[in-house]
């Protein structure tokens, strides 16, 4: 049998160039029609989609060699009341294929802008003209519109194949140069106005009248879920009734969701969730893991229903979402009941083995019985036959039923997804699963208000939701940021799972990986109510102030960008914000490594002129116009920035002035100049130094600086014009010292500051021509010698203060393990997990944590720090060490170059003392107690002396047992009830061992130091070995729990006695008592013998006998079942979901 041919996917028709169609000597019977069983076999009907109408047109082509050119039309048909031709690309469509495709001759005619269109199921066909089994067919779906008049196959058979019998024809498709193309169509009914939309350019509020959430990454499993809740009308008013007038939208839950359902009910785009997320306490990184919806929905509600505790929506999710449910064992033999009634807030059915949503609940109440050696202890009377169950004592009024789609399952060792086809009714009567004694004065009829589908498997996948937006409304799909209205049976039908009941004929069904995960119905007695309309007079009235504020500011925006292109920002510089600045240079524009500098920015139109442009400076700053003067400041190479050249007095447009000055940005930087005193002396009188226009003035414009050590600040004195670059610099000091209140006779140390590492000293008999002092250069002044006797951390000199302001950096603690939380409890009272300290980096390790101490109230020889990088990265201890600086602990990030956050922890004891101490992961194992079983403690992480050993270790895991109550009073004696240790004990009876993927490491005896253990991450055992006497023919075997694979160790080793001749059935109960389990439990497990080597695995029989087993050095009894430890939802759902605020 010849191989299947792989079936080529329907394309479009690429535009092609212009060419002639041919009028050849085609035959075209219009009223000819292809018999029905060919028809409804080459084209079966769709399921759940209405045929409007069909036709078959048998295109008869006598002599095909005759079609010279690119493209050939068929003559027109019609169908569905439209007309229809076959184009045929007889030499392929710059293909060695067969091209053929239908197009619509109506969709050329229509304005591309219109919303007209057609849905054609259709396949096109080639066959033998002679014997029309010697067919190749393909079939095809498309939304026919001006924009796609033509859809088919571009690859329906290769050329070579069309003229020579092949392996899969006994005769030519083409043959005798004559052949048949057939077209079979159903034009379509298209229900929603959306089938087979290609959705670009698709406007969800046009269509639909809603709008979507936008997908963060991986939140369409938020998107669903909340979707559902803001339809749920009476919870959408509840949010609304929690006070949220003074929150903050970042970290308030109730405002944030707030804002989130009042814009899906007014925008006319998708909503964003970002600010919901950061309310939660998220990061990116949360945005990009999805989690479960039904834990996301728990979690979720808990904190609104806190958050909504003495507001006038305090218990409305009690009563719109929880029910009441009693579990109960019953004593059949005896008159005692155990019960325990509770509220749910969801149910969790069964998927598997359910056939349907009835078939669920009847498995939920399903009675067990309790017998043989599963029954159940009942107090007073001892073990006795009983029956185990749930019963229903109310349901919400509106129920969330999660479907059980992830199962654990034994045969895999793993979590699965269940893709069973299982269905759920649009309308749901309950009455029979109500307890007897429950109140039924309310029909509990439920209809069905929502879908929530998971599509995927479960490593991943993706959310949506169906919902039935109104009581008797429609169904529509609630896909992230785009809605569509679907039918009814695409949101019931097409998510039961199971098989997709759309394959074509005679290809194998195959599971669909797309159905319901969880349902929403409401009781129909009260859904008038709960789906009642949300009217503006609900929405909190500063809701709608607030977000119409951020509409307008949000257009006027968007107005903004879309004029930027007219407009350039100007940046004014005075010497008021020189003052207030600290730091480098005259203020910082845009490091980001220091504050920035605010200063006064002008958005101009770039056509306005230079002489309008003062006029408005004169009018911010209110000075008059001839008495400031304006420079332009420009980026030097040594990365500093300062004032260039004055403006010209010519009346140009600022583009210009930006074109020459700041020609690869659309910002301009100005200095406003302002008279000196020592010019000015009187109003009439001149405001400026006169300025050679070409550019080569003499006078020269400097900026002064004064720094005083003892306050250790610098203080701005203001700029200075200087006659002549030939004065010298010493000229200048009698003004400085005028300016600053000081003696004339004070000497002053100059220096220029020329960049932060280069704090230059000016001799003052220099002139400014020699000492290269120009306009816009600084010059920092200071008294010399400093007038107080300087300390070990004071900073003296100019250079020093600099140099201090250049290590200077503000880091960010925060508490380790606590990073999400904004503070923690001590002592009663509540205090902050993240503190900013301003620190150098030439700080020392001891000097930091000194600091923080003082911050966080702390003894700093217990603070210990680690790395930074982010949420889910390692977080790398910091070795202290006392020459550590603050730049080599930052620098120690593995994830980052720089970072300006460290994590902290404060210890029990001085971060010093772990340099002679370590950590090791240590349990304990009981001895077997009466019935065989024994109890696992632990493992605990215990600090012990690096030069400590083995016994000094048990003597801590001993103390650790009896601090945590382990032991009756600390006097339970060895191999007692519980098989604890005794107080007392020497530890000469316990066996102490290294654990590596679950078999023995090394054993160690107790006077061995702990230096032995090299491996940080190694996990030792100890245990009491067991006083079992070993009689004649009995010996003793290791055992080790593994799973599926014997190279899958899990769990804790032990040893176990083989007694002689015991069959393995008698055996194994014995194993399975140490366990704590009994015979019923037997399918969980499988026993094996397994060589050293791991190859060789032998699984036992029940009439083995294990005493005949040669079990050399290294060789084991297996035990294979599921590591609990690791058991897990799915890769998925990488962590529990937790809202932090």
């Amino acid at each position: 049998m010849a191989e299947q041919e792989n079936v080529p996917p329907p394309v479009h028709n690429p535009l092609s160039p212009p060419s002639e169609t041919m009028d050849l000597d085609t035959s075209a019977d219009d009223s000819a029609k292809a018999p029905v069983s060919e028809f409804a076999e080459t084209l079966p009907e769709l399921p759940g989609l209405e045929t409007v109408d069909t036709a078959a047109y048998k295109w008869f082509i006598p002599k095909y060699s005759e079609f010279t050119a690119d493209r050939v039309l068929s003559p027109e048909f019609t169908c569905g009341g439209y007309t229809w031709n076959i184009l045929l690309f007889p030499k392929g469509n710059r293909t060695d294929t067969l091209s053929v495709f239908l197009n619509s001759v109506d969709a050329s005619k229509v304005d591309k802008a219109s919303n007209w269109h057609v849905c054609v199921n259709f396949a096109l066909s080639i066959s033998n003209p002679e014997d029309p089994k010697i067919v190749k067919t393909n079939t095809a779906q498309h939304r026919y519109n001006p924009s796609e008049q033509d859809w088919g196959f571009n690859h329906l058979i290769k050329l070579s194949q069309l003229t020579v019998p092949t392996d899969t024809f006994s005769r030519p498709l083409i043959e005798n140069d004559a052949t048949v193309i057939t077209a079979y169509m159903r034009i379509i009914k298209d229900e929603t106005g959306v089938l087979w939309h290609n959705f670009v350019d698709y406007d969800s509020k046009k269509e639909t009248g809603f709008v979507g959430l936008k997908n963060q990454g991986a939140t369409c499993y938020m998107n669903s879920l909340l979707q559902s809740l803001y339809f749920t009308s009476y919870f959408r008013k509840a949010s609304y009734e929690i006070p949220t007038e003074n929150d903050d939208p970042s970290k308030s839950i109730p405002l944030a969701l707030q804002r989130v359902f009042y814009n899906l009910q007014v925008s006319d785009q998708p909503v964003g969730t970002t600010e919901l997320t950061k309310s939660f306490g998220w990061d990116t990184l949360d945005s990009f893991m999805q989690h479960d919806v039904q834990e996301f929905n728990r979690v979720l509600q808990d904190n609104l229903e806190s958050k909504m505790k003495n507001t006038s929506a305090d218990g409305a999710i009690k009563k719109l979402f929880v029910g009441n449910m009693k579990s109960y064992i019953k004593c059949i033999n005896v008159d005692y009941e155990s019960s325990r009634v509770e509220d749910y807030y969801d149910i969790q059915l069964n998927v598997k083995g359910c056939k349907n949503l009835t078939e669920s609940f009847e498995r939920y109440i399903e009675v067990e019985t309790l017998e043989g050696e599963n029954k159940y202890h009942a107090e007073g009377y001892g073990l006795q036959d009983a029956r185990k169950g749930v019963i229903f004592r109310s349901f919400p009024p509106v129920l969330h039923l999660q479907l059980k789609r992830f199962e654990y399952d034994m045969q895999r060792d793993a979590m699965v997804k269940i893709n069973d086809r299982h269905e759920f009714p649009p309308v749901l009567d309950l009455d029979a699963f109500l307890s007897d004694d429950a109140d039924k004065r309310t029909p509990q009829r439920y209809i069905l208000h929502g879908v929530l589908v998971h599509s995927g498997d479960l490593q991943g996948g993706h959310y949506c939701a169906f919902l039935k937006t109104e009581k008797d409304g429609k169904w529509f799909k609630f896909d992230d940021d785009r809605v569509i209205p679907v039918t009814e049976r695409e949101a019931l039908e097409e998510n039961y799972g199971g098989e997709n009941p759309m394959a074509r004929p005679g290809v194998r069904p195959f599971k669909r990986f797309t159905n319901a995960y969880m349902l929403v119905y409401i009781r129909e007695a009260e859904i008038d109510d709960i789906l009642a309309p949300v009217t503006e007079d609900d929405i909190p009235e500063h809701l709608r102030r607030r977000l119409e504020e951020e509409r307008v500011i949000y257009e006027q925006k968007k107005r903004e960008r879309e004029e930027q292109h007219l407009f350039l920002q100007v940046r004014v510089l005075n010497d008021e914000d020189i003052r207030k600045h600290e730091g480098f240079d005259l203020c910082n524009f845009d490091d980001k490594m220091f504050p920035t500098t605010p200063v006064t920015t002008i958005k101009v139109k770039k056509e306005d002129s230079l002489a309008a442009f003062k006029q408005t400076v004169a009018e911010r700053f209110n000075i008059p116009l001839e008495q400031f003067r304006l420079w332009n400041m420009v980026g030097r190479q040594n990365k500093t920035v300062r004032p260039d050249l004055p403006l010209p007095d010519a009346d140009v447009k600022m583009d210009v002035l930006r074109e020459k000055h700041a020609k690869l940005t659309n910002e301009l930087r100005l200095y406003l100049e302002l008279p000196e005193s020592e010019i000015v002396k009187s109003t009439n009188g001149a405001h400026f130094l006169p300025r050679d226009d070409s550019g080569s003035s003499n006078q020269v414009m400097v900026f002064i600086k004064f720094y005083d050590p003892r306050t250790q600040t610098m203080e701005y004195l203001g700029k200075l014009t200087v006659k002549s670059k030939a004065s010298k610099i010493q000229e200048i000091v009698p003004i400085i010292l005028e300016r600053k209140g000081l003696p004339s006779t004070t000497n002053l140390k100059l220096y220029e500051e020329v960049k932060p590492t280069m704090i230059d000293l000016i001799k003052q008999r220099s002139t400014f021509h020699s000492a290269e002092i120009g306009d816009g250069d600084i010059i920092c002044a200071q008294i010399d010698p400093p007038p107080f006797e300087a300390g070990v951390e004071e900073l003296v000199t100019i250079p020093q203060y600099f140099e201090s302001i250049l290590n200077r950096i503000t880091i960010t603690f925060k508490l380790k393990g606590k990073e999400r939380s904004a503070a923690v409890t001590v002592d009663g009272g509540e205090k902050k997990t993240d503190v900013e300290v301003i620190l150098s980096k030439k700080n020392t390790y001891d000097q930091v944590a000194a600091k923080l101490a003082s911050k966080i109230d702390a003894d700093p020889a217990k603070i210990r720090f680690s790395t930074f990088a982010s949420a889910a990265a390692t977080k790398q201890v910091i070795k202290r060490t006392p020459t550590l600086t603050l730049q080599e602990m930052l620098s120690n990030a593995i994830y980052a170059q720089y970072n300006s956050t460290l994590y902290y922890e404060v210890l029990d004891i001085p971060v010093a003392e772990l340099e002679h101490k370590r950590y090791i992961k240590i349990g304990y194992v009981t001895a077997p107690d009466s019935s065989g079983a024994t109890k696992e403690y632990g493992p605990y992480n215990l600090l012990v002396e690096k030069t400590a050993k083995v016994g000094d270790l048990l003597a801590d895991l001993k103390s650790k047992l009896v601090g945590e109550g382990l032991f009756a009073n600390g006097t339970v004696v060895s191999n007692g009830a519980d098989g604890l240790p005794s107080p007392d004990a020497d530890f000469s009876s316990w066996d102490v061992f290294e654990v590596l993927n679950g078999k023995f490491g090394q054993h160690f005896t107790v006077d061995q130091p702990v230096s032995i253990l090299v491996a940080e991450s190694a996990i030792v055992y100890a245990t009491e070995q067991s006083d079992d006497s070993l009689a004649e023919g009995d010996k003793v075997v290791n055992v080790f729990h593994f799973a599926k694979d014997a190279s899958r160790g899990h769990s804790v080793p032990f040893t176990f006695v083989v007694r002689k001749d015991e069959k393995f059935a008698e055996s194994k109960l014995r194993l399975l008592k140490r366990f704590g389990m009994v015979e019923k439990d037997l399918p969980k497990f499988k026993f094996a013998y397994v060589a050293s080597s791991g190859l060789k695995l032998k699984f036992l029989e029940d009439d083995d006998v294990l005493s005949e087993v040669e079990f050399a050095s290294g060789d084991y009894l297996g035990i294979d079942h599921p590591d609990r430890s690791r058991y897990t939802k799915g890769a998925s759902y990488e962590k529990a979901i937790k809202i932090f605020n």
